[in-house]
């Protein structure tokens, strides 16, 4: 199916979203602390968790606890629930990929797994005993209050999917726009940010991952001067097993042997056990290409916001 036919499907998915969230958001949750929501209006990946890190690690350089709640979409974790503090402790419970990278890089700060945030909220309550919540691809979590949403969207995406009607731009706390904003929407104020990539980079390599937008991936690197060999990507969320990790040798030898390879954090925080530093697979050591978030235009949108909410006076 193509994209511009699964985008049809829009309508359906977003005046569904409409019609639950004013039916749930009557018996929706208050919980005693901040609650900021981070998501979007389409179905993929746009960065949710990268901004969603960026507001902890903010917070948690002010004194402040902070919990990051998620679904753990994909992962036995969505339906079991839990929590954990460190990156550790994530990695050996086999959390879902995104808690491990908010773990990563925002030290000192939690985070919850579970379909059902409020229920692992409530049960480790006692042990997290946080400041402020906040909801990781939060918007269409209906169950509990938020005090402040933010969406992020990227206007680039042709024939997008949308979970929710573009409407709600008007009517969140902070908008954050990853391309240009077109004119129409220009009447509201919105934060530009970009992705930037941090790491030396080779001149070529071949790149793998298994993220929700790897196009965005491979634009990156390339926009950046290394040159793709060759790309692999797998589903999002994708479960490595041994044999994947075989089979990704198996084609690095047939395409260029000599070349490294690259990938995301996201995918590398799965990846520990196979590692050959790690006694894994002999000779599969990819490298990690670090992204981080560049707010460079209306900032202090985001940042004056987050603030009124959780550090008031």
């Amino acid at each position: 199916m193509s994209n511009q036919a699964v985008s049809a499907l829009s309508p359906f998915w977003a005046i569904t979203n409409f019609i639950v969230r004013k039916i749930s958001s009557r018996n929706a949750v208050k919980f005693p602390v901040p609650v900021i929501s981070v998501g979007n209006i389409v179905a993929g990946g746009v960065g949710k968790t990268e901004v969603a890190t960026a507001i902890a690690a903010y917070l948690n350089s002010k004194g402040k606890k902070v919990v990051v709640a998620s679904r753990g979409y994909g992962s036995p974790w969505s339906a079991r629930g839990g929590v954990a503090r460190d990156i550790e402790t994530a990695r050996s419970l086999k959390f879902p990929d995104e808690s491990m990278v908010v773990l990563k890089k925002a030290k000192g700060v939690s985070v919850s797994v579970g379909a059902d945030r409020v229920q692992v909220l409530q049960r480790y309550w006692e042990e997290l005993q946080p400041d402020v919540i906040i909801l990781d691809d939060g918007f269409q979590h209906f169950k509990i209050k938020r005090d402040l949403d933010i969406l992020v969207h990227d206007f680039s995406v042709r024939w997008p999917l949308l979970r929710d009607m573009p409407i709600y731009f008007n009517k969140v706390g902070v908008r954050i726009a990853l391309s240009p904003v077109p004119e129409m929407w220009k009447r509201i104020d919105w934060v530009s940010g970009r992705y930037r990539i941090t790491s030396k980079l080779p001149s070529e390599a071949l790149i793998f991952c298994g993220i929700g937008n790897p196009s965005r991936f491979k634009n990156a690197v390339k926009s950046s001067g290394m040159k793709v060999i060759a790309h692999k990507f797998f589903k999002d969320h994708h479960d490595y097993t041994e044999a994947d990790i075989r089979k990704i040798m198996s084609w690095r030898e047939s395409r260029s042997p000599n070349a490294p390879l690259m990938t995301t954090l996201k995918d590398h925080v799965k990846l520990m056990p196979y590692l050959q530093s790690q006694g894994g697979i002999m000779g599969f050591e990819p490298q990690v290409v670090d992204i981080e978030l560049d707010l460079f235009e209306n900032a202090n949108l985001l940042w004056q916001a987050v603030d009124r909410l959780v550090l008031p006076g």
